[in-house]
């Protein structure tokens, strides 16, 4: 069955973004953005723009009217555009899959009038397990529509060695974090500490003395800090649905266990003294004394970072998603 993929940050027709980990009864035909390309974490504002929705609009027309059979939609935008034009076209036979469907739930004026046009979706796909109750009863759409699968990592795979000579912890990230708790707990252990994150996400804190803040890095170097560092951190906080899971991926990926805050919207990733060592929201004496043994136990340290490579092999590569893609697309051909 032919299928077009329409994904906002594929800005070349060449791109393959899962297609070579779909079976060959599936055609996939990118379809790719035009304009601008937008950096989705250097956002500076999480409402889309109409200048956005004009582009999201363009890249739908295109997805529906080049596709013989389906089309595969990535982040919330699109799906409602494409939804909205299978509408329009009645095309009441075109399947619509809307992989990393991610919205807030928070404001009823930017998702309710969204429900018409989302209703035209086939198969939601959502990266916590957490999110498919939450979005289901706000868009009153059936949960069975609704499928968890993890998230995937498909860039390169850094491979610097750990920094011996004079380590530290690194945390990085800006959604739903708690810096707060994050800074008082290092205080405590004095362990020289990497800060990557926006303004936002650090206003209102006090880094201590033994915490270095970093301007913005490419992606590149985040990845080269998260494997430099000893201990990786994602402190957090209980907002929101979910929070860190790019991070967590990431640092999975790339080897390395993390210290991290016990929240909803994790529970499909961190298993604590698997992969992770976890600690209860706003606690900073048990945030530190987590790492304090992180910090002086090599053992440990080897152990979760195992764990972690054992997690991400399994259930977080292109090669993973692609065999859950290609199970979606066989159930709605």
């Amino acid at each position: 069955m032919h299928w077009t993929v329409a994904a906002p940050f594929v800005t070349s027709p060449t791109s393959q973004w899962l297609a070579s980990s779909v079976s060959q009864d599936h055609q996939l035909t990118i379809v790719p953005r035009v304009g601008e390309r937008v950096s989705w974490h250097d956002k500076k504002s999480p409402v889309t723009s109409p200048t956005e929705w004009i582009q999201f609009m363009r890249q739908a027309h295109r997805a529906v009217s080049r596709t013989s059979g389906g089309v595969i939609t990535v982040f919330p935008q699109l799906a409602s555009m494409v939804g909205a034009q299978k509408q329009l076209r009645r095309k009441s036979d075109m399947p619509i899959v809307s992989w990393f469907f991610n919205t807030s739930t928070d404001s009823a004026i930017r998702i309710v009038p969204a429900r018409l046009s989302l209703r035209a979706v086939n198969k939601f796909i959502v990266h916590s397990s957490r999110e498919i109750e939450a979005y289901a009863s706000q868009l009153a759409i059936d949960p069975d529509r609704f499928e968890f699968v993890p998230l995937q990592y498909g860039g390169e795979i850094d491979d610097s060695p750990l920094e011996e000579e004079d380590p530290f912890i690194f945390a990085t990230g800006s959604g739903h974090r708690d810096y707060a708790t994050f800074f008082d707990a290092v205080a405590k252990t004095g362990y020289r500490t990497i800060v990557l994150a926006s303004d936002h996400a650090l206003a209102n804190t006090t880094p201590p003395p033994n915490v270095e803040i970093l301007e913005q890095l490419p992606k590149p170097e985040i990845r080269k800090m998260i494997r430099r560092a000893r201990i990786n951190v994602v402190p957090m906080s209980t907002n929101g649905l979910t929070a860190g899971l790019v991070t967590i991926v990431d640092a999975f990926c790339h080897g390395r266990g993390l210290v991290a805050t016990s929240r909803p919207g994790v529970e499909d990733y961190l298993l604590d003294s698997e992969n992770s060592l976890l600690v209860p929201p706003q606690d900073s004496g048990a945030m530190a004394e987590a790492l304090e043994a992180m910090w002086g136990d090599e053992i440990l340290r080897r152990q979760l970072n195992k764990g972690a490579v054992a997690f991400a092999e399994a259930n977080c590569t292109d090669a993973a998603a692609g065999r859950r893609l290609n199970q979606i697309l066989d159930s709605l051909s």
